[in-house]
C-alpha cells in the first residue's frame, strides 16, 4: 500500500509540475517519510518471516555439540546490537520531536519514529523465534532450509 501510494505521488508530482507547472510542493516530503516507514517496517517484516539473508563461513562448526553456544552468543551480540541502535533511535526521535518539517509542518519524529518502532518489533521477532524454535533459528534465514533439503 505504501508503494502504491508513493508510485502515485510521483507520478503526480511529474504532472503536476510538467504539465501544469504547478509543483506537488508536500509531495517529496510525504513520498520521503513514507518511504522510510516502508523501508522499516519491511525490515521487522522480513525478520519476522525470517527473510533476511546471512553470510557466515563456519556455520558447520556451530553444529558440533560443544560449540553450540555460539548460538546463544550470536542471538546476545544481535539483541545489544539491536538495544544500542534502539537506544539511540529514541535519542533522536526525542530530539527532533520539535523540528517542522519545512512543507508539511509535521513533526520531523513523526518520519524518524520508524527506526525505534522497526527496532521494537525486531526485538520481538527475534524473541519469538528463539522461544519458538530455539536460539539457533533466529538469525538463521528461511532459505537456508532448502538448501539442507537438497543435499
Amino acid at each position: 500500500a505504501a508503494h502504491a501510494v508513493i508510485a502515485i505521488l510521483v507520478v503526480a508530482g511529474v504532472v503536476l509540475r510538467y504539465l501544469l507547472h504547478d509543483p506537488l510542493v508536500w509531495g517529496q516530503e510525504f513520498i520521503v517519510g513514507l518511504f522510510t516507514w516502508a523501508v522499516f517496517i519491511g525490515a521487522a517484516a522480513a525478520m519476522r518471516s525470517r527473510m533476511h539473508i546471512r553470510i557466515e563461513a563456519t556455520g558447520s562448526w556451530y553444529s558440533r555439540p560443544r560449540l553450540r553456544f555460539v548460538h546463544a552468543v550470536g542471538l546476545a551480540a544481535g539483541i545489544l546490537i539491536i538495544l544500542a541502535c534502539l537506544w539511540a533511535g529514541l535519542l533522536n526521535t526525542a530530539d527532533i520531536r520539535d523540528v517542522r518539517t519545512p512543507m508539511l509542518g509535521v513533526s520531523q519524529a513523526s518520519f524518524d519514529a520508524a527506526l525505534p518502532v522497526a527496532l521494537v518489533l525486531f526485538l520481538v521477532h527475534c524473541l519469538r523465534i528463539a522461544v519458538e524454535s530455539g536460539v539457533a533459528d533466529v538469525f538463521r534465514s528461511a532459505t537456508e532450509s532448502i538448501g539442507e533439503e537438497r543435499s
